[in-house]
C-alpha cells in the first residue's frame, strides 16, 4: 500500500514536470493561450472538446476535470484515450441506470455528456496504434448520441443521402442528420443551413457548432459525413472522394432541395476548416444557394496545409494524427510517413482549389487572425479580394475578442453569433 501511494505521488511529480516543460513548447497553430495541459496537442483538443461542449449540456465541469486530472501527459494519446473513455463509460452506465429507473430526461442528459467524453477520446485515436479504440469510441459516441435524440425529443432525424457520381446513383449513402426548426410546424418550409464538416469533424459535431442554436432561431440544419471524413471511412470503406470533391457537394444540395421542410429560397452553407474549402468550392460550382459562410476559405488547400508534410518528423502522438489523415483519404501510411504525407498534401489536397472570381452567391469570409499560420490568413484575405460576389463580407476575429484560433475553436458562441447575424442581415436585405 505504501509503495502504491509513493508511486502515485511520484507519477504526479513526473506529470507536473512534464506539464511544466511541455508548456514551454509552441502552441498548436492558431492558439495563443494555454487552457490546462502543457502538451500542445492535448491542450488544443481540450479547448475543442470537451470545454466547448459544456454549453447545451454536453459536458460537466466536475466530470471534465476529474478525467483531465488523471491524464499522464507524458503518455499523451494513450493516457488521453484511456481516461476519457473511462469517464464516458461511467456516465453512459449512469444513463442506462437512469433509463431503467424511468427517468428518461435525466438519462438523455447523461447520454449527451457520455457522447462528449467518447468523442474527446476519439480525437486522439488513429488507425495505426489505436485502431480498435478508434472504432470502439466511434461506435459508442454514435450510440450515445442516438439515445440522446430518442429520449430528449429534440427535432433531429437520422438521414441517409444518396451519393451520386457524375449525376448517377453510386449505390452508396452518406449518413448524417436533419435538424428541424423549433419555430415551424412539421413539414412547413423553413430557412435551412447546410453544414460542411472539417477534416477532423463528424456529423454529430454540428449540434455544438451551430445546430442547437439554429433550431432555436428557426432554422433547419442539414449535415452528412463526407467521403474523406473519419466516420465515413469507418462505416463505409468503399465510399470514395474523387478530385476536388464536387460529387459530394452536388449530392447534398440535390437531396436538400427536395425536402418539403426546406425553403428553397433560403438555403445557406456554413463550412469550417476543410469545410471552409468545401464551402468555397460549392459556391464556385453551384449557384443554387442563398448565401455561403466559409470559416476559413482556401484558395489552395495544399498550400495552407503544406507543413503537414513535416509531421513525420514530429513525436509519435503527432504522427498518429498524420496517419489518420492519410487513412481517411486512402493514402497508405505504411509506405513510410514521409512519402505518405507528400502524397496526401500534393496528391489529394493539391486538387482542392477554388476560383473565387466564379462565385456569385453572397459570401462571408470568416477567419481567426491566427488562422492556421500565415498562409491560412493570407489566403482568406486574398479569397475575399478576388470574390465575384456582389454582396460579400470579411470578418477576421481577433485575440482581443478571444476568437483568434482556427475556426474560433476557443469561442464557439462568438462564431455562431457572427454567422447567424450575417445570415439575418442578408435575409433582411432581400
Amino acid at each position: 500500500m505504501e509503495r502504491a501511494i509513493w508511486q502515485a505521488a511520484n507519477m504526479s511529480i513526473r506529470s507536473k514536470l512534464f506539464k511544466f516543460f511541455a508548456g514551454k513548447a509552441p502552441r498548436v497553430r492558431g492558439f495563443t493561450r494555454h487552457f490546462y495541459f502543457g502538451h500542445p496537442f492535448l491542450d488544443a483538443w481540450f479547448a475543442w472538446f470537451p470545454l466547448n461542449q459544456i454549453e447545451y449540456g454536453g459536458a460537466a465541469v466536475g466530470e471534465i476535470f476529474s478525467a483531465a486530472e488523471r491524464i499522464d501527459e507524458s503518455k499523451a494519446a494513450a493516457s488521453w484515450i484511456a481516461e476519457w473513455s473511462k469517464e464516458a463509460d461511467r456516465v453512459k452506465q449512469q444513463a442506462e441506470q437512469l433509463l431503467e429507473s424511468h427517468h428518461p430526461v435525466s438519462a438523455a442528459h447523461s447520454f449527451l455528456r457520455a457522447y462528449t467524453y467518447y468523442r474527446t477520446a476519439h480525437l486522439a485515436t488513429d488507425p495505426g496504434d489505436f485502431e480498435a479504440e478508434m472504432r470502439a469510441s466511434y461506435s459508442e459516441l454514435s450510440y450515445c448520441f442516438q439515445r440522446f435524440i430518442a429520449l430528449s425529443g429534440k427535432p433531429i432525424e437520422r438521414i441517409e443521402v444518396p451519393f451520386k457520381t457524375s449525376g448517377a446513383d453510386s449505390g452508396f449513402n452518406m449518413y448524417g442528420y436533419f435538424l428541424r426548426s423549433a419555430l415551424h410546424q412539421p413539414g412547413e418550409p423553413a430557412p435551412t443551413l447546410l453544414w460542411l464538416n472539417g477534416a477532423e469533424s463528424i456529423a454529430e459535431d454540428v449540434y455544438w457548432w451551430c445546430g442547437a442554436e439554429a433550431i432555436e432561431r428557426g432554422y433547419n440544419v442539414f449535415v452528412v459525413d463526407n467521403p474523406g471524413d473519419t466516420a465515413t471511412r469507418i462505416y463505409n470503406d468503399r465510399l470514395l472522394n474523387e478530385g476536388a470533391g464536387d460529387d459530394t457537394l452536388y449530392s447534398q444540395v440535390d437531396y436538400l432541395l427536395r425536402r418539403p421542410e426546406v425553403d428553397t429560397d433560403k438555403v445557406f452553407a456554413y463550412g469550417i476548416s476543410m469545410g471552409g474549402y468545401r464551402a468555397g468550392r460549392l459556391g464556385q460550382i453551384d449557384n443554387r444557394l442563398t448565401g455561403i459562410v466559409a470559416n476559413a476559405p482556401m484558395l489552395d488547400a495544399s498550400k495552407v496545409l503544406d507543413t503537414v508534410r513535416q509531421v513525420y518528423k514530429a513525436p509519435k502522438d503527432a504522427q498518429g494524427w498524420g496517419k489518420r489523415m492519410c487513412w481517411q483519404h486512402r493514402v497508405d501510411y505504411r509506405q513510410g510517413m514521409k512519402a505518405a504525407l507528400q502524397e496526401l498534401v500534393d496528391g489529394v489536397w493539391g486538387k482542392y482549389v477554388v476560383e473565387p472570381e466564379a462565385i456569385k452567391t453572397p459570401f462571408l469570409v470568416m477567419a481567426g487572425e491566427n488562422e492556421l499560420g500565415g498562409e491560412g490568413i493570407r489566403q482568406a484575405q486574398e479569397f475575399y479580394e478576388r470574390l465575384g460576389s456582389d454582396y460579400k463580407t470579411k470578418r477576421i476575429v481577433t485575440e482581443h475578442e478571444c476568437g483568434e484560433a482556427h475556426c474560433q475553436l476557443n469561442n464557439f458562441p462568438l462564431a455562431r453569433q457572427i454567422v447567424f447575424d450575417w445570415i439575418e442581415d442578408l435575409s433582411n436585405r432581400a
